[in-house]
């Protein structure tokens, strides 16, 4: 009897070992695995991206949408226009006379990914205004969106496109912005 239970004990634990081994196996992702790599590196991830070509006036209708959405509650219109430099169009009100303000600049592309516009002239109506004042009159006449930040002291305008709010973790960046060739290129991001 002694043989018996020897042998059954034995056979037991291989079986035991056997299950184990097996379990050890099917959960085990191997190198290959896509999942395993993900997990391993965290949220570090920025995301799968892709650089989409436009021309100017795909810029200038996706850019203008934004806009419009941003100042849905705001009476004051504002319109970009993209041509041989981008342009910023607007009117105000004075002593019930409109102004017609057009802002013309200079696009740059900045490393974190987001456009400075560098101003190149200013038109107020007939008028002749210096453009920190143009800017200043722009900045505090007018409720922007939170992604267009108005700078008078550099005579510049900052499109933080990494900013602007974007469904289902989305992000946008430029990388390039040559207008003379009309080659605008924005890396879209989907973020994990």
């Amino acid at each position: 009897m002694k043989i018996w239970r020897a042998a059954f004990l034995v056979l037991l634990t291989v079986n035991i070992l056997a299950i184990a081994a097996l379990f050890l196996l099917i959960t085990t992702p191997s190198e290959k695995h896509s999942l395993a790599d993900q997990n391993a590196a965290g949220n570090n991830l920025a995301g799968n991206s892709v650089i989409v070509n436009v021309t100017k006036d795909d810029f200038e209708g996706i850019a203008n949408t934004y806009i419009q959405q941003a100042m849905a509650d705001q009476p004051i219109p504002l319109a970009l226009s993209v041509d041989d430099d981008v342009s910023l169009s607007t009117e105000l009100e004075v002593f019930s006379v409109k102004l017609p303000i057009l802002l013309s600049f200079e696009p740059f592309v900045q490393e974190d990914g987001n456009l400075r516009l560098q101003q190149k002239s200013v038109e107020v109506g007939m008028l002749d205004i210096p453009p920190e004042s143009a800017l200043k009159l722009l900045r505090d006449s007018v409720e922007l969106p939170e992604f267009m930040e108005v700078e008078p002291s550099e005579e510049s305008v900052l499109l933080k496109l990494t900013e602007i709010p974007l469904d289902g973790g989305i992000a946008v960046r430029a990388t390039s912005f040559n207008l003379e060739e009309d080659d605008i290129r924005l890396r879209v991001t989907i973020q994990r």
